[in-house]
């Protein structure tokens, strides 16, 4: 049985875009994800979702959500991805602090599909595609 590796990612909302980060290295090298990482022994998703998105963009998330666990199987491993939505706080912006990631952009609704998604990001693009008024729609209430 493959190893299981748990992470957490964020689906940064700001303006009707969604955030995304182009990796830099390892066998997915110029592939498309969500910001995160690893979830370390004693934090929860949420703990490591928010000190991920700290170390590698600089940003404070403040108000998050969870929307849902993705479950993929690579070829040598099993990931666990505890998925969180959260708007762009007030007066930040983010920045590639990590050299994990070589590039970043704003994908709007129409522009989910446009870009070569990790294996284990391709259905959650899908869903938020089909779901982005429902997900997103509350921010205007902040």
């Amino acid at each position: 049985m493959a190893n299981t590796v748990h992470v957490a990612a964020a689906i940064i909302y700001n303006n009707d875009k969604i955030f995304v980060v182009q990796r830099a290295e390892g066998s997915m090298t110029g592939r498309w994800e969500f910001p995160g990482g690893k979830v370390e022994e004693g934090e929860t998703a949420e703990q490591a979702c928010r000190r991920e998105i700290k170390e590698e963009l600089g940003i404070d998330l403040q108000t998050m959500w969870f929307m849902d666990t993705v479950t993929y199987d690579y070829e040598d491993f099993t990931l666990s991805m505890d998925c969180f939505v959260a708007p762009l706080p007030k007066g930040q912006t983010p920045t590639l602090n990590v050299h994990i990631c070589s590039d970043s952009k704003w994908l709007g609704r129409a522009d989910l599909m446009s870009v070569d998604w990790l294996p284990a990001d391709i259905t959650l693009a899908q869903n938020l595609g089909q779901y982005w008024s429902d997900l997103f729609m509350i921010q205007d209430e902040f």
